[in-house]
């Protein structure tokens, strides 16, 4: 498999990093060597760690692309529209607000407790807390909506900005006499680059569309 890189910043760092460890084919795109439909054609499959505005004004170009993508794009919003032209151009794109295979766990657990926790407990609070690097621009985190998406409540969610902190995430619910807590501490950018080159080996098995990571690597664990 050839692997087009389309963004260098950290975590697009660790992508070439470890697929220059696997002795794989690639070739890392930016803004001086532009990821054209032209460019692309020899590739693949892309894995885009870039800003979402920046997606955003590549997607014309990489549905023209014949590849398949893979994208951590952070602050996007996926419309219906981008969905609905990725299955028009007949292509196959997965995305995630986090490739952390262990956040797959992480989904699973939320799902199937914290999401019960109104037919548990008569009294009871919940919170999620984020925290990322100073660099980070999107607040809170895309992970920290899924997670109240996958808690199925409505809760407060708050967010701090620290130094070089990978990712921090960490959902409690609070009784009148218990306080359970969930965790989920990133401590290397590695994982999500990991995460990132394990998804593309998901395309073989899927028709066109748009899909989530996290959905792909569920269903893998639920078999």
């Amino acid at each position: 498999m050839k692997y087009a890189i389309i963004g260098n910043g950290k975590t697009g760092s660790y992508v070439s990093k470890i697929l220059s460890e696997r002795q794989c084919s690639f070739e890392i795109f930016n803004s001086t060597n532009k990821p054209t439909r032209e460019n692309l054609r020899d590739f693949d499959v892309a894995i885009c760690f870039i800003d979402g505005e920046v997606f955003k004004s590549l997607i014309p170009e990489l549905l023209e692309s014949d590849i398949d993508i893979v994208t951590g794009a952070t602050g996007l919003d996926w419309s219906d529209d981008i969905r609905n032209a990725v299955i028009e151009k007949k292509r196959k794109w997965i995305k995630a607000s986090n490739f952390s295979i262990g956040m797959n766990l992480v989904h699973k657990m939320i799902s199937e407790s914290f999401s019960k926790a109104q037919d548990l407990f008569e009294n009871y609070t919940m919170n999620i807390h984020e925290v990322h690097h100073t660099k980070k621009l999107d607040a809170p985190s895309g992970t920290a909506l899924k997670w109240q998406e996958w808690s199925k409540q409505e809760m407060p969610i708050t967010s701090e900005r620290i130094g070089d902190v990978v990712g921090d995430h960490i959902i409690e619910l609070k009784t009148d006499n218990e306080i359970i807590t969930l965790r989920h501490q990133a401590t290397d950018r590695s994982i999500f680059a990991s995460g990132a080159i394990k998804a593309c080996e998901y395309f073989s098995e899927l028709s066109v569309g748009l899909y989530d990571f996290e959905d792909l690597t569920l269903s893998k664990l639920l078999k």
